[in-house]
C-alpha cells in the first residue's frame, strides 16, 4: 500500500474496505487527480487510461479505512465496461471539467447509470468540477449550476484542481466520510470539505 504522508491511520482497529470509483469523459482529469491524491505529485505525462487501480490506507472520522481507487477509461470505446467499474465501486468520484459543457452533461449521464445499477444499495457520490484554477473567462459550467445539481441528487460537490492541489484530498475524503455515514460506520457527521 503507499500511504499518504499526513494521514494518520489507527493500526489497532481493522480497516474497513472501500472501493471508489472516478469516473468522467475523457481528458477532465481523472487520473491527474487520483495521482495528485495517492502520490501528491501532479503527473508531467498522461498515457491514455483504460484502467488503473490504486490502494492507499486513511482514517476517515476515526475510522481506519483501506481504500481501492479505480482510475477509468473516458473514452466512448471503454463504456461498454462502465457497468462492471459502477458494481465496483462503493464511492464515486464524478469529475467534469469547468471548461466543458459536454463532460458535465456525461456525469449526469454516470449517474443515471449508478442509480438503475446501485438501486437500493448504498453509495456515495461526490461532483467534481476539475480545473478550478482556470481564468473565469475559460469557464464553460457554472459553480451555482453544478452545485443545484449536487443538492438535486444528494451529493457533495467541490472544485478541485490536480494542478494547485485545490481539494482534492479533500474529494476523496468526503467521498469515504458520505459512504461511512449512510452505511453507519462513521463516528461524526462533521464534513471533512472545505466551506
Amino acid at each position: 500500500f503507499s500511504k499518504s504522508p499526513d494521514i494518520n491511520v489507527d493500526d489497532s482497529q481493522e480497516p474497513i474496505s472501500i472501493k471508489i470509483a472516478v469516473l468522467g469523459k475523457s481528458l477532465v482529469g481523472k487520473s491527474a487527480l487520483t495521482y495528485r491524491f495517492i502520490s501528491d505529485k501532479f503527473p508531467t505525462e498522461h498515457d491514455t487510461t483504460v484502467e488503473d487501480q490504486y490502494k492507499t490506507e486513511v482514517n476517515v472520522d476515526g475510522v481506519p479505512c483501506e481504500l481501492e481507487i479505480l482510475d477509468t477509461a473516458g473514452q466512448d470505446d471503454y463504456q461498454t465496461m462502465l457497468d462492471t467499474w459502477i458494481e465496483f465501486g462503493d464511492c464515486f468520484l464524478l469529475v467534469y471539467s469547468i471548461d466543458e459543457v459536454d463532460s458535465f452533461t456525461q456525469i449526469k449521464e454516470k449517474y443515471e447509470r449508478i442509480v438503475q445499477l446501485k438501486g437500493k444499495e448504498k453509495f456515495s457520490v461526490v461532483i467534481a468540477g476539475n480545473k478550478c484554477d482556470l481564468t473565469d473567462d475559460k469557464r464553460k459550467v457554472t459553480k451555482e449550476e453544478a452545485e443545484n445539481y449536487a443538492k438535486n441528487i444528494g451529493a457533495t460537490f467541490m472544485e478541485v484542481s490536480a494542478l494547485t492541489r485545490v481539494n482534492v484530498k479533500e474529494a476523496f475524503m468526503q467521498n469515504v466520510h458520505d459512504f461511512l455515514h449512510k452505511t453507519h460506520q462513521g463516528n461524526d457527521k462533521r464534513r471533512v470539505g472545505c466551506p
